[in-house]
């Protein structure tokens, strides 16, 4: 039970993250909406919001500080790939 009750802790944690580090952004900015990264497709370097919110559950699995994506090394980024690939219920 306290293990249960420290994911729901972390996850939390994560989704208030997301809220209190998204922004707003101006109206005529535009928004990318891919919704995953591909080998050959960079990364988008401002996650959509839904994104936003996966990419904090993975910061969160597997221990990691908070960056933008673009801020991580090379190996990260397709290391995030790589889990949200193989994550499909995080959509």
């Amino acid at each position: 039970m306290p293990i249960r009750n420290l994911r729901m802790c972390l996850f939390g944690a994560a989704m208030a993250a997301s809220v209190l580090t998204t922004g707003c952004q101006p109206a005529s900015t535009s928004v990318q909406t891919t919704s995953q990264p591909t080998p050959s497709q960079p990364a988008p370097s401002q996650p959509a919001s839904n994104e936003t919110v996966v990419y904090n559950k993975w910061e969160a699995e597997t221990h990691r500080a908070h960056k933008e994506i673009n801020q991580r090394p090379p190996e990260e980024q397709k290391e995030y790939s790589d889990w949200r690939q193989k994550h499909p219920d995080s959509h």
